[in-house]
């Protein structure tokens, strides 16, 4: 139980430096308020974490692993629509055009597998 709250607390400051430079270094990416970041990226973290194990696996069987390549970034390119649907009223995450969402998804794929590497593939084998 401790190791998982290790894993979402990692993933979730990890979401939360991803989104905090993303915003930082791509002038269509706005978080406003600047206390939202945290919010946002625990928004996104959540989904990512809850929702990824059980989409994964099915999207794979219905392309039958031909594009398991793409699927991490399919993935949290919806997640991260969601996650603007989501604060759509508030507006506190603004992306854009479709450039700055697919910058965005690839950057939070990135570290997404950067996580699974080191936090699930990298123990699971040393152990």
């Amino acid at each position: 139980m401790t190791w998982l709250l290790v894993k979402l607390g990692v993933r979730l400051l990890g979401f939360i430096a991803v989104f905090w430079f993303a915003a930082r270094k791509h002038p269509k990416i706005k978080i406003e308020p600047r206390w939202a970041v945290p919010l946002v990226a625990g928004l996104f973290a959540l989904m990512n974490v809850g929702m990824y194990w059980l989409l994964a696996p099915v999207l794979n069987l219905a392309t039958f692993g031909a594009a398991w390549f793409a699927m991490p970034l399919v993935i949290n390119l919806g997640f991260l629509v969601a996650t603007m649907r989501i604060l759509d009223k508030k507006r506190w995450l603004v992306i854009e055009g479709v450039r700055a969402t697919l910058f965005l998804a690839l950057v939070l794929t990135v570290a997404h597998g950067v996580f699974w590497l080191g936090l699930d593939w990298i123990p699971a084998k040393v152990s």
